[in-house]
């Protein structure tokens, strides 16, 4: 395993009544380059060697507690994920994966509205499930499965095939962040030429918490001075009208690892269109906002970078989004949205010091290339990101340390955490979650929301 997997394998510290109930201004402003999560768990791998039939997983129970006022339990939760994974013959085999989830902070106690409790007290959800075919220098994956497309270090920054589930936040496992898509996903191995052809019959969105839940990315919406309207969004239709489509191709030159994607399909957040009326005299707001999400098309291209020298990893991605949906606060803007091309990068290096503690750090940046004043988003978007771990006691105790920072205004996410692990299949983590910022901040919009919990990870 090079240097670059070891820092994958070991880096994952690990809300309105709709999804359509969610303003552009407020996503865009949550989740302007990044989203962060560290993988606990790798994806299952393509193999061709022949096995029985197996199962593994996790069983893992995560309780939190609100360190700021009102203190509270905000998560009692149990998920149980399993996968079952054999080959039928030489060319054939399959995976068939679930996750079983119950929260019983709301059982225990009566922090959250019914909304919240019927959406997240208990869930069952198909995850990684599939067929691969395989021949020569081609495999065919058909079925529920994860893309990814990134190198970055616990931020899903060029990862942008699959959406994701937001209810959390940003806090659980990047792998249980990510909602698996029904994909046609063809691969093929030219010599040291790595190409990939992806065909999503029907597009798959990010998921939202409901109004009143612990991360809750509506309060922004509400705290207007006037009349908010929600209207309900509409997810496109599941037809091929709707299909979403991507290709990849990676070759290593002279140590080089180079790959550049592209991919055509729905923007995983809705647009949310704003209108703006007058009220009649003598209401209590002087004006009425009414917001229409809606599902829009994108044009996305990419590349990423890594090379290992002198004993660290470099690595990079960068992404040009044509036409964006950018927010605008010109009232005199019929819809209250813009649209812009955008750039994206992100430059990163892993290093590990004195043989022992690991660390990877990164910049990135999104810039409006036809910027306008009254956009909701900056013209330069910049954040900083940090992550370093250390092994104790023959690799007993590791402590581990993730922080994710704005350069643009005072905003971050702080995530130190400590992990026993017992042995090869039983661990225990403890951590605390804080965030800072002012509320129109990428983190400072939770800063109440600040949290020790502590997990106990059985895995099989």
């Amino acid at each position: 395993m090079d240097h670059d997997e070891t820092i994958k394998n070991n880096t994952d510290t690990s809300q309105p009544d709709n999804t359509g109930e969610l303003d552009q201004e407020s996503l865009d402003a949550l989740f302007p380059s990044f989203d962060t999560g560290m993988p606990s768990r790798q994806l299952p791998e393509k193999s061709r060697t022949a096995a029985s039939m197996t199962v593994n997983g996790d069983l893992r129970n995560q309780t939190a507690y609100r360190l700021k006022k009102p203190h509270q339990f905000s998560k009692i939760k149990t998920d149980f994920n399993f996968n079952l994974s054999g080959r039928v013959s030489d060319n054939l085999s399959y995976v068939f994966g679930g996750r079983l989830s119950y929260d019983a902070v709301f059982d225990l106690t009566d922090n959250y509205n019914e909304g919240v409790e019927s959406d997240q007290k208990k869930q069952t959800d198909l995850r990684d499930a599939y067929v691969d075919f395989s021949w020569g220098n081609a495999e065919l994956r058909i079925g529920n499965q994860q893309i990814v497309w990134g190198e970055a270090v616990g931020l899903f920054f060029a990862d942008i095939v699959n959406p994701n589930d937001l209810r959390e936040y940003i806090l659980p496992d990047l792998d249980q962040i990510r909602i698996p898509v029904p994909a046609i996903n063809l691969e093929y191995y030219p010599g040291s030429l790595y190409l990939q052809f992806v065909f999503i019959p029907y597009p798959e969105f990010n998921e939202f918490g409901k109004q009143g839940s612990e991360f809750d990315f509506s309060r922004l919406i509400y705290e207007q001075n006037a009349d908010i309207v929600m209207n309900e969004g509409h997810e496109p239709a599941n037809s091929l009208d709707n299909s979403e489509l991507g290709f990849r191709a990676s070759k290593l030159m002279d140590g080089w690892d180079l790959s550049v994607f592209y991919l055509y399909d729905y923007y995983n957040f809705p647009v949310s269109y704003r209108y703006i009326s007058f009220n009649p005299v003598g209401s209590s707001q002087p004006i009425s906002i009414t917001y229409q999400p809606e599902y829009e098309r994108m044009h996305r291209f990419g590349h990423t970078f890594s090379k290992e020298y002198m004993d660290a990893v470099f690595k990079g991605e960068f992404i040009y989004n044509h036409e964006m949906f950018i927010s605008s606060q010109n009232p005199a803007d019929n819809d209250g949205i813009v649209r812009s091309d955008t750039f994206k990068w992100l430059l990163g290096v892993d290093y590990t010091f004195l043989n022992s503690l690991e660390t990877n750090f990164q910049l990135l940046q999104e810039i409006i290339l036809d910027y306008q004043a009254d956009m909701t988003q900056k013209e330069y978007t910049t954040a900083l990101s940090i992550w370093m771990k250390k092994e104790f006691f023959e690799d007993k105790i590791e402590l581990e340390l993730f922080m994710v920072s704005s350069l643009n205004q005072r905003d971050y996410l702080l995530r130190p955490k400590i992990t026993y692990n017992h042995n090869d299949y039983l661990k225990i983590i403890c951590g605390v979650d804080i965030f800072y910022g002012e509320s129109d901040g990428d983190f400072g919009l939770f800063n109440e929301n600040d949290r020790g919990y502590v997990e106990v990870l059985y895995t099989f």
